[in-house]
């Protein structure tokens, strides 16, 4: 895949800008497109909250909006992105802006999606471990179909990575994990339950925190090795550091870089509603609507956060690249290219 270089600059001088002068950009977008799913994860309430859908004419008017803010990167999730039909426009569109766009898929679409697919940058693919241990957490009979998805991405020589949620039922799957990802030629990322109670966070598949951090100290030796973990090294011990897994965001951690939610990235929820990233979603009372506002009014009114770390691993990545940490850049360029 070639490195989106003109975007990775764009982004580097507007989080410089941002640091010297201040101001706000949306460099980086989550737009969340419908809480439908194929799937039925155990650690997930989207599908029960059934919020009303944006239109293709308002998502598609949203990007141009965004683009002519200075968005650099849209990643689309739900939900379960594929089942939209306009899927395909949507990706076209944020593409014909410019824009990097990734997609957050379990994989049970892909190969119905494939020509779709085929216009976004990257695709990231849910797999949680071996046939066991994924369909404990994301249903019976899951894991053959996302496999399956995951073969057709690859044979079509889509970019694909993985992301784990580690619970206890898959804890021990970092190494099945990365050998499968080297034996089929991606790239693996890893995360912890973080999520709020609205979105979705079962409090009995919590880890103990020991068990955690042990899988993050066997990622950086694993990663060390030389094995395809695609997250950053500073990630990786950043998060080894965290002193409660079952707290997802904190005002202050040591160690962990400031935080840029609300200056320089965004989510826009199913119904439009804006917030600072996804941890927050359903938790502020009076969210601004790209629908009422349009899509830089809402960036203008939103309400910047007082937390300053948290435990969702995309978050804090955009955190070290915002704050520049030249280490963190170069993982990723690296990552990109692979």
């Amino acid at each position: 895949m070639p490195i989106p270089v003109k975007n990775l600059v764009t982004m580097a001088a507007g989080a410089l800008r941002s640091k010297v002068l201040g101001g706000r950009v949306p460099l980086n977008v989550m737009l969340a497109l419908t809480d439908r799913c194929t799937g039925n994860c155990s650690y997930c309430q989207l599908p029960a909250r059934k919020s009303p859908e944006m239109s293709t004419d308002e998502i598609l008017r949203l990007i141009d909006e965004a683009a002519d803010g200075g968005c650099q990167r849209i990643g689309l999730w739900g939900g379960e992105p594929l089942v939209r039909d306009d899927i395909g426009p949507i990706i076209r569109k944020a593409r014909s802006r410019g824009i990097f766009v990734t997609v957050d898929t379990n994989g049970h679409l892909v190969e119905k999606r494939a020509a779709e697919l085929a216009a976004a940058n990257h695709v990231n693919i849910s797999l949680d471990g071996d046939r066991r241990a994924h369909d404990l957490n994301r249903g019976e009979g899951t894991f053959d179909r996302t496999m399956a998805g995951l073969r057709f991405a690859l044979s079509k020589k889509m970019a694909v990575w993985t992301i784990t949620v580690l619970s206890r039922h898959n804890i021990d799957q970092v190494d099945w994990m990365l050998r499968t990802a080297r034996e089929m030629g991606f790239l693996a990322t890893f995360q912890v339950l973080h999520h709020n109670d609205q979105i979705g966070c079962n409090q009995d598949l919590y880890a103990s925190d020991e068990e955690i951090r042990e899988a993050i100290r066997l990622l950086i030796a694993r990663k060390k090795e030389g094995w395809p973990v695609a997250s950053s090294m500073r990630y990786l011990e950043t998060w080894g550091t965290w002193p409660d897994y079952t707290v997802n965001r904190m005002k202050r951690l040591s160690g962990y870089p400031k935080c840029s939610a609300g200056r320089l990235y965004c989510n826009v929820d199913v119904d439009g509603s804006m917030y600072p990233c996804s941890l927050w979603v359903d938790e502020m009372k009076k969210p601004p609507n790209v629908r009422e506002l349009g899509f830089m009014g809402a960036f203008a009114a939103l309400e910047i956060p007082d937390c300053q770390a948290c435990l969702a691993t995309c978050f804090t990545e955009y955190n070290l690249l915002f704050s520049l940490d030249i280490a963190t850049g170069l993982n990723w360029v690296r990552s990109l290219i692979k």
